[in-house]
C-alpha cells in the first residue's frame, strides 16, 4: 500500500515557527488581549515628534500694516489677421503704419494677364484696336490694396 506524502510546513528548515494569533496578542504589550487597554498601559509613542506651526508664505504688506501699492501693468494689443486674403474687392484690414482699422483703397494696374490677353487677341486677328480691350477691363488687371489714411501698401492680388 502506498502512503501519503509528508505534510509540508510553511516555515524554513532550522527556524522556529511563527507564534499563533493568541500568542502574538498576549506577548505584545502594544496590542492588549481584550477590547479595552489596561489603565496602567502607556499610549504608543507617535512616530514623529509634533512640529511647531510656521507660516508657509511670507506675510503680505497689508498684513504687516504697510500701505499697499498696486503695480503698473502695461498692456500691448497685438492684431493678428489670420486668413486675410486680398482679392479684387476692398477688405477691412488693420494698417500696421497708422494703427487703424480701415477698408482698403484699390488701385488697378496692368499686369501679365492683360498683356497676354492683348497678345492673344492680336494673334487671332483683332489688330485694329480690339486687342486693346483688356486694358479697359478691371477684371483682368492686378489689384493693389492701400490704406486710405496713410497710403501705405497693405497687400496685392496678382491675376497670374
Amino acid at each position: 500500500m502506498a502512503s501519503a506524502p509528508p505534510l509540508e510546513t510553511g516555515t524554513l528548515v532550522g527556524y522556529p515557527p511563527p507564534p499563533s494569533y493568541d500568542e502574538a496578542l498576549g506577548s505584545n504589550p502594544m496590542y492588549p488581549a481584550g477590547p479595552y487597554a489596561p489603565a496602567d498601559m502607556k499610549a504608543p509613542v507617535p512616530p514623529y515628534p509634533p512640529q511647531d506651526y510656521s507660516q508657509m508664505y511670507p506675510p503680505t504688506p497689508a498684513q504687516q500694516g504697510q500701505p499697499v501699492t498696486t503695480p503698473v501693468v502695461s498692456v500691448q494689443t497685438v492684431y493678428v489677421q489670420p486668413g486675410l486674403l486680398f482679392g479684387d474687392v476692398a477688405v477691412q484690414a488693420h494698417c500696421p503704419v497708422c494703427q487703424q482699422n480701415v477698408i482698403t483703397r484699390l488701385e488697378h494696374t496692368s499686369g501679365a494677364l492683360v498683356w497676354l490677353s492683348c497678345a492673344g487677341l492680336a494673334i487671332f486677328g483683332c489688330i485694329y484696336g480690339c486687342c486693346l480691350i483688356p486694358f479697359c477691363l478691371d477684371n483682368l488687371k492686378d489689384v493693389t490694396h492701400y490704406c486710405p489714411n496713410c497710403s501705405s501698401v497693405l497687400g496685392s492680388h496678382r491675376r497670374l
